[in-house]
């Protein structure tokens, strides 16, 4: 039998599963209210701006699709994405030390850093010492 995820990191994965999805939508709908906040770009053509939100709510996706998995499968899919919310976080935080983005926008990533940090260390995890999910 495989090792599965256990019930905190399964419950980690589907709650930033759900998080990246409800950015998707609302970066998809209504970009002013969600980025404007923090000073991100959204304006027109925004063409990058509905890719990128679209990839990410893909890898949100992706992450209620690897709770499914065993651990084993799973994993590589969990430290990628906590390495892409991580280069995220480097990128806003580069471009606010460029002055391109203004300094509030460094709290718009509060979340990615708490989550990517939380998933790549899930991942990196030894599948010996997880805990198996019941």
């Amino acid at each position: 039998m495989s090792t599965r995820w256990s019930f905190a990191e399964a419950t980690l994965l589907r709650a930033t599963g759900f998080i990246q999805l409800m950015i998707m939508l609302m970066g998809l709908f209504t970009p002013a209210q969600l980025f404007s906040a923090w000073g991100l770009p959204h304006g027109e053509p925004a063409t990058f701006l509905r890719f990128t939100v679209l990839t990410y709510g893909a890898l949100g996706l992706a992450l209620l699709r690897a709770v499914r998995l065993p651990r084993a499968e799973g994993r590589l899919l969990v430290e990628t994405v906590g390495l892409v919310k991580l280069g995220f976080v480097m990128v806003v935080i580069a471009d606010i030390l460029a002055r391109k983005l203004p300094n509030q926008a460094g709290i718009a990533v509060i979340l990615d850093v708490i989550f990517g940090v939380a998933l790549f260390r899930a991942a990196r995890r030894n599948a010996e010492t997880a805990a198996p999910s019941p």
